[in-house]
């Protein structure tokens, strides 16, 4: 669901952005438009200057009204299209470009018309010069006349009305997110919900309903794929198991048969030598199978979590020490990988413990006949593959939550190979030792862990959950 909320967030972030953006731009616009309005208002200032300037310039003489040159070059650098001046009476006494259009004497109702809007189309503006009413022509393809009144107390809330509107519009905006990212997450949460159950590897069923409606109907048609899926591979483990086991079984009876005759032999005096010799490897072989049948049933079985575990109350040093002991007595059953039985330590391999101070004292409840047979296999695997003899070094220690068997030898050490492997059961490298070691300390919620070496190759440490 965190995820779900992430996506919401970045959403709602991403819509608040682009309403910035847009408001920011309108923002550019309202003071672009108010600069091109400044610049109206100049130039209005412009034109009102002319027609003062204008006026002052006409001039009444005898043969009637004219302007002077000053006056003629005024005009002619403004924006006006042409120009009447009137008198008293309304009509035109001086005229400069007139359409003749436009007439040449009007009433003061006409006046009053054409001095707030147009004249024969032409937007109009006038000025009072002396005894004369100056009429000037705009452009009619260029300027555009309109005249707005307001009332004093509207233009005084006018600031009060722009506050209010902008403040509607953010809180329409903040609506709008709100409510789209609200129902953002309604349409997502069940696909999330969905996905995650899925990463758990269990089954979901989403409403194939909505604008999601296509990744529901997929996420749907693979949760049904893997439900077949998971169906099929705990048919084929089941099957697996109850083969392994049925082997087991079948070979136990025979395999017992031939250690009791080849022990039988083997203390036979009437027998040669080397028919001993030949007797005594035989009972050897013979535990390597049993050996091997009992850590591939082993192995099976913790691999699909059929085995059980017999958990009680124990001490890791102690299980240590009988670990260690069995070793230097000769009670240790060596695994499927060695080529020999080596019931006694010889005087090339010796075995040093290192027990902490808290390690001494600790108690952990765990299934004790498992810890101790990873811990037998790992000492066991130093010396197996160290036939010229070596060091073995097993520290006990406390890790926070766990409890920390370390194994280090001063002989070659573990191989890469076999690290890479050491979790993939169809790997053709025959570490079954390590792996069972592996599973043993998985199913008491710890780890094997591999500590490289400066040479390339890696001692072992083994470490279990702490609980008591």
């Amino acid at each position: 669901m965190k995820s779900l909320l992430k996506i919401i967030r970045r959403y709602s972030l991403m819509v608040g952005l682009i309403i910035f953006i847009i408001l920011f731009c309108n923002a550019g616009v309202l003071v672009g438009i108010t600069y091109m309005a400044g610049r109206g208002i100049e130039a209005q200032d412009y034109g009102r200057k002319s027609m003062e300037l204008t006026g002052k310039e006409l001039l009444r003489e005898k043969e009637g009204v004219v302007i002077s040159e000053k006056g003629m070059e005024i005009l002619e650098d403004t924006d006006f299209v042409w120009a009447m001046a009137l008198d008293g009476k309304g009509r035109a006494v001086w005229e400069w470009n007139l359409p003749d259009d436009i007439p040449r004497s009007y009433t003061l109702q006409d006046v009053s018309g054409f001095s707030r809007w147009y004249l024969k189309d032409y937007p109009v503006r006038t000025w009072k010069s002396g005894e004369w009413l100056l009429v000037f022509g705009c452009d009619k393809e260029s300027v555009v006349r309109h005249d707005m009144i307001m009332s004093i107390e509207m233009f005084e809330f006018l600031p009060v009305y722009m506050k209010a509107i902008v403040l509607i519009n953010l809180v329409i905006i903040a609506v709008f997110i709100v409510g789209f990212g609200f129902r953002s997450y309604h349409a997502l949460r069940p696909v999330a919900e969905g996905i995650e159950k899925l990463s758990l590897g269990g089954a979901t069923d989403i409403p194939e309903n909505g604008a999601l409606e296509e990744i529901a109907k997929e996420l749907n048609l693979v949760s049904r794929k893997l439900e077949e899926q998971q169906r099929a591979l705990a048919k084929r483990d089941e099957a697996r198991t109850e083969w392994i086991a049925g082997v087991s079984h079948d070979i136990r009876t025979p395999l017992s048969l031939i250690m009791a005759y080849s022990d039988q032999l083997a203390k036979d005096e009437n027998l040669g030598g080397k028919n001993k010799n030949i007797a005594e490897n035989m009972k050897k072989q013979s535990l390597i199978i049993r050996q091997l049948i009992a850590d591939l049933n082993l192995t099976s079985k913790l691999a699909f979590q059929a085995q059980p575990l017999k958990k009680k109350i124990c001490s890791p040093a102690a299980l240590l020490r009988d670990c260690v002991a069995e070793f230097y007595n000769g009670q240790t059953e060596w695994g499927p990988d060695s080529e020999s039985i080596s019931p006694v330590l010889d005087d090339l391999h010796t075995v040093e413990i290192i027990v902490g101070k808290e390690a001494e004292s600790i108690r952990i409840t765990a299934d004790e006949g498992l810890i101790r047979r990873a811990v037998r296999n790992l000492i066991g695997n130093s010396i197996r593959h160290n036939k010229e003899g070596c060091h073995v070094t097993v520290t006990l220690s406390v890790r926070e939550d766990k409890i920390c068997w370390r194994i280090e030898d001063t002989g070659s050490g573990i191989p890469e190979i076999v690290v890479q492997n050491i979790d993939r059961p169809d790997s053709e490298v025959h570490i079954m030792g390590l792996r069972l070691a592996f599973q043993i300390a998985k199913a008491h919620g710890g780890e094997l862990t591999f500590i490289r070496r400066e040479g390339g190759s890696y001692d072992v440490e083994f470490s279990v959950e702490r609980e008591v």
